[in-house]
């Protein structure tokens, strides 16, 4: 009885340790979507172009983030998420 429940932990183990990987990739590329929906928002919301918004790296979506989360003025936003999206 106690190997059966000894074999049933290590199966329960190891099936959640293979998993675990999948996990964390799944909610990797969900943080992914939401800063690239968040980023699509305030772009329509500027009226700057949206069409190569999957083109983007998570660098690049980064740069945006910060550049919409400082202090700057709109202007200065929107000049320089223009230059990343020219790239």
């Amino acid at each position: 009885m106690t190997r059966k429940i000894l074999a049933i932990v290590t199966a329960a183990t190891i099936s959640m340790a293979a998993a675990a990987p999948v996990a964390h990739a799944q909610g990797m590329e969900m943080g992914f979507n939401m800063l690239t929906g968040a980023i699509y928002n305030e772009l329509k919301a500027r009226g700057l172009p949206t069409d190569n918004i999957n083109d983007l790296t998570l660098s690049q979506l980064a740069i945006i983030k910060g550049i919409l989360d400082s202090d700057d003025g709109e202007g200065k936003k929107t000049n320089n998420i223009k230059a990343i999206l020219n790239r």
